[in-house]
């Protein structure tokens, strides 16, 4: 099954933290000039972090999830 499409305004927390409750909010998604899709995320509990990724990067589980949802383990 293919990963689903994100949507600005959903909600990530990073896989790879320790930090369990940080969570980024998608907040624009757009085709850089070599034809990647690419999100503007920005941090829930500090405006002031922001961070650009690719798409492929935001919906692989075993970097980040939908906030909310239970954790995974990779091994």
């Amino acid at each position: 099954m293919a990963p689903k499409q994100p949507q600005v305004g959903n909600q990530y927390r990073d896989v790879g933290t320790s930090f369990r409750s940080a969570v980024w909010i998608l907040n624009e998604i757009f085709t850089s000039r070599d034809g990647i899709d690419h999100a503007r995320l920005t941090s829930a509990s500090d405006p002031t972090a922001r961070k650009t990724l690719a798409v492929s990067v935001v919906v692989d589980t075993r970097r980040f999830v939908l906030a909310g949802m239970p954790d995974r383990n990779v091994g």
